[in-house]
């Protein structure tokens, strides 16, 4: 048993630490003003946007096919940032920092796991209750989306659009959500999905960024973990449902 917890601990630092490339990534889309321009990216932006959405896919596949992300995808993954990091100018600082600004580390693919027998039951729920968006919280929360939109095609054979929401940062508070130029929401019920909420703030932010697009939208949400201060506080009351997880 200590073993088998060794070796999934050692893979959660070898996780994160990759993971942290795709953070540096989303804090980049919400610094870069235009300057300097980039001539080999028609819109820098939404390529990244979708260098987070790409990758977040590939992970979920991993996961939905292997219950876990093998090393040579782990490799690809690491060796096709290289490049983009260097033409954004994003350096290993960057990736370090980006990485201390999270508010909850051990997340995600890590936590998401222990659970994986039930997101069938929620993609049962989400499609019954008319969920037409999902919007996953960058980066962590992207995988947990993009793996319940691929738990969706398999058992109802039907997509569910899925945009990732970035977020400003000064220090580890996030402070204010960003979206892709090109996303537009579809329908009027709005799932935000996010790894953990430990604390409001984010979530809050998610609500702000879809209620200024869609001020009359349903928002539900999902998260892997709830903490126990965010379920007394009175921010569950926000949504119109909330999809969870029972240990």
């Amino acid at each position: 048993m200590e073993i088998t917890f060794l070796n999934k601990f050692n893979e959660m630092l070898i996780y994160e630490r990759d993971m942290d490339q795709l953070r540096a990534l989303a804090l980049w889309i919400t610094q870069y003003d235009g300057n300097p321009p980039i001539p080999s990216l028609y819109n820098p932006t939404n390529y990244v946007f979708g260098l987070i959405k790409y990758y977040s896919t590939v992970f979920a596949s991993e996961i939905m096919e292997n219950n876990s992300i093998p090393a040579h995808a782990i490799s690809r993954f690491h060796s096709a940032l290289a490049s983009i990091n260097t033409l954004l100018g994003i350096t290993q600082k960057d990736i370090v920092e980006a990485g201390q600004m999270q508010r909850y580390r051990n997340s995600g693919f890590w936590e998401m796991r222990r659970f994986i027998g039930q997101f069938g039951d929620v993609a049962e729920s989400v499609v019954a209750d008319g969920v037409s968006h999902i919007i996953p919280a960058a980066v962590s929360g992207c995988i947990v989306g993009e793996y319940l939109g691929l738990k969706i095609s398999e058992k109802y054979n039907r997509s569910v659009p899925i945009d990732h929401m970035v977020f400003a940062r000064r220090g580890t508070k996030p402070t204010s959500g960003h979206l892709s130029d090109d996303t537009s929401l579809i329908g009027n019920h709005i799932l935000l999905v996010d790894d953990a909420v430990m604390e409001t703030v984010t979530g809050n932010l998610m609500l702000e960024t879809i209620r200024a697009i869609n001020p009359s939208a349903i928002i539900s949400l999902m998260a892997i973990e709830i903490s126990p201060e965010a379920k007394t506080s009175g921010f569950l009351n926000q949504f119109s449902h909330v999809y969870t997880f029972d240990e």
